[in-house]
């Protein structure tokens, strides 16, 4: 890093620098959205007429930064559940920060192709960000974690379009912003002056308005629509329990009687679904005869069904699989399940184990678990149940699986202990909000440890939580059913965004070819 910052003036460092803060306090825990908004015009400056090594060295420096004010909790997980040494924790963590870092630094490189002067680089910027940030979502199992979008949250009427564009489009429009801002007060373009660089800035005030209206108008229409379709009610316990004593055998009778009494104490308002975190029943359910019956017994007391996390295996042809499970058990007996499809790289599962053999997982569970075989929705008298687990709640293709199963509902079991009282939380908690926008559809969550809270159909957080408090969450919940277009047609922004690369790209060559000619 210090032969990084010696290749550049103090003035550039310190706007990189700026950009890097700007950034972190727009996410959560802090989420001053706001300053999104403005966040990337000092990287630009800094980026300015420089040649594109200098570029790319700015923005990898600028993700340095950025990656490590954001990412820090990892540190947390790793060494406070995980077990790994102080060395090692931070190792990991760097290693994380610089391959995330990079996408930063390919953006700058590119990024000075069309710096500021024309109107295709308002477009430009933004298409190239976008395109990074789907590949960042694919890449290497994927990692759509703090995407720019992400920083807005808490700003309903911009999240609205969402529906249409996913994340992306959002992320697309602070680009876009940020660009124009840049163009506008830093650009000297003597051939088109002021009034065309007016132009421009009107045409993406145009654009951020047609969102803000159609973000508004969103926010009074799915209003009504909740209220036009029948609710389920639901009951959503948070058991708080420690997460160095989960596991613990001699402690799982206390772990059910803490979410039985939870339940039970909700029974008197007739919850028609009972919702428990992440492997909440900490052992491997209908393998175990010890706490297994009381589980039917207390759906029988309900006569509601009960939705859970556990641990699960199944034998086949002399291999035994692990699954991370939710199970929904009916009053009736019924039994129905959906295993875990995208899992936790070196958490659930160790990647290249072949070649990697040294690398233990950082959970307390026995094997290496296995992925389940799609995305599908549990039945329910009501309607079909969308369940993610963990963070599948970031991969926005699975949430949108669901929606074409037909489920009305989507369900976050997770289990949050492993970060602590860091960031990691709020962030994690901030992303689920654009599933629910995305396929307008409400969102129950039950986390072992926070936050556990409900989710409408426009990305407000309803009820919540608080981090490592127990409690319980009785909700009504608008059975929502249609399509939107996001879910339908998914991540086309990759196209519009493509076109735009490459077009680009062959304006750069005809440009190349002709000063070669001169």
């Amino acid at each position: 890093m210090r032969k990084l910052i010696s290749n550049h003036s103090s003035r550039q460092f310190l706007l990189i620098l700026i950009s890097a803060v700007l950034l972190i306090f727009s996410f959560p825990r802090f989420s001053w959205s706001f300053l999104a908004w403005v966040a990337l015009v000092p990287l630009f400056k800094a980026l300015d007429e420089k040649p594109p090594g200098q570029r790319f060295r700015l923005g990898y420096l600028t993700g340095i930064l950025c990656s490590l004010g954001i990412f820090y909790w990892v540190t947390h997980s790793m060494r406070h559940y995980g077990g790994l040494n102080p060395i090692t924790s931070f190792s990991i963590l760097f290693l994380m920060v610089f391959y995330l870092a990079l996408y930063f630094g390919v953006f700058a490189w590119l990024w000075g192709f069309y710096p500021g002067k024309g109107f295709f680089s308002l477009f430009w910027a933004p298409s190239v960000w976008v395109g990074l940030e789907l590949i960042r979502a694919r890449l290497l199992s994927g990692f759509p974690w703090a995407l720019l979008g992400h920083s807005q949250s808490n700003y309903l009427p911009v999240i609205q379009i969402a529906e249409i564009s996913g994340v992306y489009g959002i992320s697309f429009l602070i680009v876009l912003v940020n660009q124009t801002l840049y163009r506008l007060f830093w650009v000297d373009d003597p051939f088109r002056g002021w009034s065309r660089k007016w132009k421009e800035a009107v045409f993406t005030l145009f654009l951020f308005a047609l969102t803000l209206g159609f973000g508004y108008y969103s926010l009074m229409s799915q209003a009504q629509k909740d209220q036009q379709v029948p609710a389920l009610r639901v009951a959503v316990i948070q058991g708080n329990i420690d997460q160095s004593l989960k596991w613990d055998p001699a402690y799982q009778e206390e772990t059910i009687r803490i979410y039985r009494d939870l339940s039970l104490e909700m029974l008197p308002r007739n919850p028609e679904l009972v919702i428990w975190p992440e492997t909440a029943v900490p052992f491997y359910f209908l393998h175990e005869n010890r706490f297994t019956p009381g589980l039917f017994q207390l759906t029988r007391e309900g006569q509601a069904h009960l939705l859970f996390g556990s641990p699960a295996l199944s034998h086949w042809q002399r291999e035994t699989y692990y699954y991370n499970r939710a199970y929904l058990l009916s009053p009736e007996g019924r039994i129905h399940f959906y295993d875990k499809v995208h899992l936790v790289p070196f958490g659930e599962y160790i990647p290249l184990k072949r070649f990697l053999p040294f690398v233990g997982k950082m959970v307390q569970a026995i094997g290496d678990f296995s992925p389940g075989k799609g995305s599908y929705g549990l039945p329910h008298p009501k309607g079909k149940i969308g369940v993610l687990i963990c963070f599948e709640t970031i991969f926005p293709e699975l949430s949108r699986a669901f929606n074409r199963e037909g489920c009305r509902i989507l369900v976050n079991m997770t289990n949050d202990a492993w970060f602590g009282k860091t960031s990691a939380p709020y962030q994690h908690l901030s992303m689920l909000v654009f599933r629910a926008v995305e396929n307008r559809v409400w969102v129950a969550r039950a986390a072992n440890t926070g936050f556990s809270a409900v989710i409408d159909s426009s990305g407000r957080i309803v009820q919540r939580i608080p981090l490592f408090q127990t409690g319980r969450i009785y909700a009504n919940i608008p059975l929502r059913g249609e399509k939107t277009f996001y879910a339908e047609h998914g991540d086309w922004m990759i196209i519009l965004c493509g076109i735009i690369f490459l077009a680009g790209i062959v304006m750069a060559g005809i440009k190349y070819q002709r000063r070669g000619k001169r």
